[in-house]
């Protein structure tokens, strides 16, 4: 037995620290946002701290902001920088969010726009709303000589006694002059629970590692995901002190094909729409 954990608070607060150092691993391309706004979206007009275009707000890189811009150097590619820019057609406190995500792959060199994809509904939410949007660089080699970019999106519930929160990530290649979605979300981290906000309730979490394997479908390697699932559960004890107890974590690994399009998910490895 041991004093209470509070596991989704954990998360919260790593969740926080990691939005940080990306934003700061971001300074370096900050100086190419505004230029290549202005070519991406030549009727864009200046409004504030960031842009109005075709009815959507364009938010300029904002640490904490989860609908600014953001970017960073592929290192893979460092002669490529990665862009991502929400458009937010609607942005409520206490409702729900509307807005497409576009995604752009610049020259490092002159900021010039190499591949873009516009992303319907990505930034769209309601009661489980987006924290973060960032970029995963892992060498994701998905076939020789190519290598796929991450998308992660952070999402969390507003409710203290159900806390929930969930990370997609989606995969993408550089096909030509396209920016081609290889991997439609997978989550590869999610927690909650349910508690009386003091100590009694039960929580769990789940973590999920990719890796890029040697078998290969329809030319794309297949990657394997490792699973951990965890949970606990807290109570008080007859000292009146929030005892945990852990059990045993589960381990499971799924395998994700290629199908000629994109990888195959399960449905229990899917994020929420």
């Amino acid at each position: 037995m041991k004093h209470a954990r509070l596991p989704h608070l954990l998360c919260i607060a790593g969740l926080l620290l990691g939005t940080q150092t990306v934003h700061a691993a971001e300074d370096a391309c900050a100086a190419q946002v505004e230029g290549a706004i202005k070519r991406a979206y030549p009727a864009a007009k200046r409004s504030g701290s960031g842009y109005k275009v075709d009815g959507a707000r364009i938010q300029l890189s904002e640490a904490f902001n989860p609908h600014a811009v953001v970017c960073r150097t592929w290192p893979a590619h460092p002669e490529l920088t990665l862009m991502a820019v929400p458009l937010m057609q609607q942005e409520d406190a206490d409702g729900g969010n509307e807005g497409d995500l576009e995604l752009f792959v610049l020259d490092t060199a002159n900021g010039s726009i190499r591949q873009r994809l516009r992303l319907p509904a990505r930034m769209s939410d309601d009661a489980v709303r987006i924290r973060s949007v960032t970029f995963d660089t892992a060498r994701y080699v998905v076939a020789p000589g190519q290598t796929a970019f991450g998308v992660r999106l952070v999402k969390e519930g507003s409710s203290r006694a159900n806390p929930f929160s969930e990370t997609g990530l989606w995969l993408y290649t550089l096909q030509g002059s396209q920016l081609k979605p290889v991997l439609n979300g997978v989550v590869v981290e999610t927690g909650g629970g349910e508690w009386d906000t003091n100590c009694a309730g039960a929580f769990e979490q789940t973590k999920r590692t990719l890796t890029m394997t040697s078998d290969t479908h329809n030319g794309y390697a297949d990657i394997a995901v490792s699973e951990t699932k965890s949970a606990s559960t807290n109570r008080v004890d007859n000292a009146g002190e929030c005892q945990t107890r852990d059990a045993k974590p589960q381990r499971t690994t799924y395998r994700l094909a290629y199908d000629g399009k994109q990888y195959v998910v399960p449905k229990a490895l899917a994020p929420l729409d």
